[in-house]
């Protein structure tokens, strides 16, 4: 399939379940609620995990949609495990919230779709991979993944998978790798 026929067709509602599933493990009830990973990551929320100390759409959300102020936003910045009154705040924002990540998701799809040498794609389902991928790593214009796929005469899953497990990320943590790809592979039809 080459890009067009996929963007033409592709269900962006259908995307941010998969995406939900990698990021949330299809919890809806932490989209309202920060959640913290780990790692070098700061609190985040929603289906796509906006993270807050990384993310300035995500700080301009807060303030400019659900009124955070500038200490609320600190308070996240700095990692502040009392923050009940700040996911009670956050909680009156689901909508604001659905379409925040509908937007991101809408992004992400037109972001990829608009690289150069794109290859073509065995199914909509490889696709959806390289979406994700772009979600969780950032498929940076002339990085190591567009590269990667523009030397590709048809992009399977499989070489989306292949890759990812030969990232820093893959080698530690190739159960992640693999549970996101399954997650896609089980639940995209």
């Amino acid at each position: 399939m080459n890009i067009k026929q996929i963007t033409d067709n592709i269900n962006l509602e259908k995307i941010m379940k998969v995406i939900s599933l990698n990021e949330i493990s299809g919890n809806e009830n932490v989209i309202c609620k920060f959640s913290y990973a780990g790692g070098k990551s700061g609190y985040s929320f929603g289906r796509s995990q906006f993270d807050v100390k990384h993310n300035g759409v995500a700080r301009n959300f807060l303030r400019n949609k659900c009124g955070f102020t500038a200490g609320d936003i600190e308070r996240l910045l700095k990692l502040d495990k009392n923050i009940k009154d700040l996911n009670e705040k956050l909680k009156k924002y689901r909508k604001e919230i659905d379409e925040l990540d509908k937007k991101h998701i809408r992004d992400m799809v037109n972001y990829v779709a608009s690289l150069s040498g794109l290859p073509e794609f065995k199914n909509e389902k490889t696709f959806v991979h390289l979406v994700d991928y772009h979600n969780q790593f950032n498929l940076s214009k002339g990085g190591l993944m567009h590269n990667f796929i523009k030397n590709k005469k048809i992009l399977t899953s499989q070489d989306i998978l292949n890759f990812k497990l030969g990232l820093k990320w893959g080698r530690e943590q190739p159960q992640d790798v693999k549970r996101r790809y399954l997650n896609i592979e089980n639940n995209w039809n």
